[in-house]
């Protein structure tokens, strides 16, 4: 088994035809096993883009995303659907939650396309809440919650597969002071059990926790990138 979770290899990522962005631009990167990355960089300049490639939810216009040695840029739809099930968790600034369910059936939802039990993924979602403390809220619904509580329930469905990767953008962005550290305690926490977690940031709070830094800016991943001590 490879030390390197995720691999890119010359990724670049453009957007129209007769006008072309270029929000990626021949970007490489190696991120070992059980490793917490930060990827920073002014707004507007790829550093989402990137995540979603490396998360398989957008295909690359040329270049290699390699998760767990799989080139998932060259599998089709279900394939893509059945890696991101079972290796990769994502966590939203927005929270995508479902507003019409509980905090709980909203964890349950991520193991529908595992085929996990109702007893079984109901018993799962209530062992996630108790993890980010909101085993009281299993069954409120997000108009509800707090903003911290929403992002606690959307690092908790995340979790619900048990991924060895968690894909961050901006988890904390809309959060205020306490909740953002509330959450960063529940995903230093995470990162304790042998996570692979990759986050985008603004957040020097969670960028100076980082052992590997990536900068990225008009689209180029800038060299080289900052280990921390």
């Amino acid at each position: 088994m490879s030390d390197w979770i995720i691999r890119t290899e010359n990724l670049e990522k453009t957007y129209g035809t007769k006008v072309k962005t270029h929000a990626l631009k021949d970007v490489s990167l190696k991120i070992p096993r059980g490793s917490f990355s930060c990827i920073i960089g002014p707004s507007g300049h790829g550093k989402s883009t990137l995540l979603q490639l490396i998360g398989g939810l957008d295909k690359p216009t040329s270049g290699r995303v390699f998760i767990d040695n799989i080139d998932i840029s060259s599998l089709n739809d279900n394939k893509l659907s059945e890696i991101r099930c079972e290796k990769i968790g994502f966590v939203f600034q927005s929270f995508n939650l479902l507003e019409n369910l509980t905090a709980s059936e909203n964890i349950q939802t991520a193991m529908m396309f595992a085929g996990t039990s109702q007893k079984s993924a109901n018993s799962r979602a209530l062992e996630l809440l108790d993890m980010v403390d909101l085993s009281d809220k299993s069954n409120s619904k997000p108009s509800e919650l707090l903003g911290g509580q929403l992002q606690r329930v959307a690092i908790a469905r995340s979790l619900a597969n048990d991924p060895d990767i968690l894909l961050m953008d901006e988890p904390t962005g809309n959060l205020d002071s306490q909740s953002e550290k509330d959450a960063l305690e529940h995903i230093f926490n995470i990162h304790k059990t042998g996570k692979t977690i990759v986050v985008v940031t603004h957040s020097s709070d969670i960028a100076k926790q980082a052992e590997l830094l990536f900068e990225i800016r008009d689209g180029r991943l800038m060299q080289p990138f900052r280990a921390t001590p």
